[in-house]
């Protein structure tokens, strides 16, 4: 008999412990939404399309146009960020935080990198290049050749044929939205009535840069 009893109080014991441990309320984690800013550290300008991610699982997100990201993450995780050229930065989110939020200005430095002067020269020394240079024999309308193609005019003509570049387009695309913007419900100035314009546009017939 003091047998059973004995392992009667000890299976009573354990369902005690297990129902003890079902009773206890398990804290729920509380996520806490992370917005705000990349930024260049010397100008402070918005940084565009830099990656945001968790250290925990690698997960995140990229800034918008306008360097703005938003990215849920719990108390104590570490927040990466990091773009192309730039030294790449890390935050911990605080553990005491009143509310489930919280907003940063993340400033990013230039990654930039010194490399020691070169000389790139296409003849091995500068006696092989004066032997070879006179022996080209140019005449004289060479010269006049090369001066005409360096004319600034010239020059100018030419690159008003070349097509923009990513940055000019990207420049230009942001102007004509913010003007968008700016003008939104109303009608945009027009410059036929601005006397500034018909300034620089007989300016321009008379310099002769209108026909160029």
């Amino acid at each position: 008999m003091k047998w059973f009893t004995t392992i009667g109080l000890i299976f009573a014991f354990l369902l005690h412990a297990k129902a003890q441990d079902s009773t206890e309320v398990t804290q729920p984690v509380e996520v806490i939404q992370i917005s705000g800013m990349v930024v260049t550290g010397d100008s402070l300008a918005p940084l565009a399309y830099a990656t945001v991610f968790r250290s925990r699982d690698l997960r995140g997100t990229m800034t918008d146009v306008n360097g703005f990201f938003s990215i849920p993450a719990l108390a104590g995780d570490t927040i990466t960020v990091s773009s192309v050229g730039y030294l790449t930065q890390a935050f911990a989110v605080p553990m005491d935080l009143e509310l489930p939020r919280m907003n940063v200005v993340q400033p990013l430095g230039r990654d930039t990198v010194s490399l020691e002067e070169a000389f790139i020269y296409p003849w091995p020394t500068r006696e092989r290049f004066r032997e070879e240079f006179l022996q080209l024999q140019l005449s004289p309308d060479a010269y006049m050749i090369a001066q005409e193609r360096l004319d600034p005019a010239a020059l100018y003509d030419r690159l008003m044929e070349v097509g923009r570049d990513g940055e000019e387009v990207y420049s230009y695309t942001v102007q004509q939205q913010a003007q968008q913007s700016y003008y939104a419900g109303q009608l945009p100035p027009m410059n036929i009535f601005n006397p500034v314009a018909w300034a620089k546009f007989i300016d321009a017939l008379r310099n002769g840069s209108l026909k160029r």
